[in-house]
């Protein structure tokens, strides 16, 4: 990716484009899918600035994000054959950069976990839990994470980006194509959900 973009928006030619809007997105998706290096350099332009900040607020430092960011743009590039260009192109990628984020996050950071639950793990871990408590600790860390995989995939994509992210509920509805109000209803169902898979 081209140096310092998150920095200096304008640092060369390569951005001497004009700056796209989303309106413009979608069909430059479709050159992009046609070849167009162009095409896909203006998305980029576009796009990389809130991915990068969606990357930052989910990974544990900067560079992870900015590695991040380039392997997103890079999968996105490689699977645009199943973006359906009548829709909206920045909820598809920021749903490419949420997967790739959470794959990262399981990956790098297998010790984060939602909020109430990661509360109670951390004060175990805290008081020098025992070996048979520790035990219990770790399978506690290994349920969340199978009952998050578990969840039906927008809501589990809301919870990441909620939980791991940190977005609000306007940016993840933005984020999945729904209001802000369903976006509540999905996370409360999500934590039923999950509360009811903790207990059993």
């Amino acid at each position: 990716m081209p140096p310092d973009y998150c920095n200096n928006p304008v640092p060369g030619p390569y951005y001497q484009m004009r700056m796209s809007t989303e309106e413009d997105l979608p069909s430059l998706a479709n050159q992009a899918r046609d070849g167009d290096s162009d095409a896909w350099a203006e998305i980029y332009k576009t796009m990389a600035p809130p991915i990068f900040r969606l990357c930052r607020r989910a990974l544990p430092t900067r560079q992870d994000a900015e590695d991040a960011t380039g392997d997103i743009f890079l999968k996105a590039r490689l699977h645009l054959a199943q973006y359906d260009a009548s829709r909206p192109f920045p909820p598809w990628l920021y749903r490419v950069a949420a997967n790739h984020c959470w794959d990262e996050l399981r990956r790098k950071s297998p010790h984060r976990e939602l909020d109430d639950s990661e509360a109670a793990l951390s004060k175990l871990e805290a008081e020098a839990p025992t070996p048979q408590e520790a035990v219990l600790v770790n399978e506690s860390k290994r349920t969340v994470r199978r009952a998050i995989a578990g969840l039906e995939d927008r809501t589990r994509l809301a919870v990441i980006l909620r939980y791991f992210a940190d977005m609000s509920y306007a940016e993840i509805g933005d984020v999945l194509g729904i209001s802000s109000n369903f976006t509540g209803v999905l996370l409360l169902r999500a934590r039923r959900t999950l509360r009811k898979k903790l207990a059993s």
